[in-house]
C-alpha cells in the first residue's frame, strides 16, 4: 500500500513483510517446479530462504527477486546434491 507525505509517494511498511514473503513462495514455487520432487520441500524452503537473504540486500529492482532467488537456490541445492 502506498501513501503520501509531504507529497512523496511512500510504502505502508507494514506491507514489507507480505511483499517479501509473497517474493519467497513466488521463488520456491518456481523452484519447485524445476526440480520436481528431486528435493524435499524443506530443502526447498531452506535454499530458497538462504537465497533471498543473500540477495535482497543488493536488490536494486524488487520485481526480479523471485526470479534471482529461484535460479540461486536452484544452484544451492544442486550444489548440495
Amino acid at each position: 500500500m502506498t501513501g503520501t507525505i509531504d507529497g512523496h509517494r511512500v510504502r505502508d511498511p507494514r506491507g514489507l513483510h507480505a511483499d517479501a514473503e509473497d517474493q519467497v513462495r513466488q521463488a520456491a514455487s518456481e523452484v519447485r517446479r524445476r526440480v520436481g520432487d528431486q528435493y524435499d520441500d524443506q530443502a526447498v524452503q531452506r535454499a530458497v530462504r538462504e537465497a533471498y537473504d543473500e540477495i535482497i540486500d543488493n536488490a536494486k529492482i524488487e520485481s526480479f527477486l523471485p526470479v534471482l532467488v529461484a535460479r540461486a537456490a536452484e544452484e544451492k541445492l544442486g550444489g548440495r546434491g
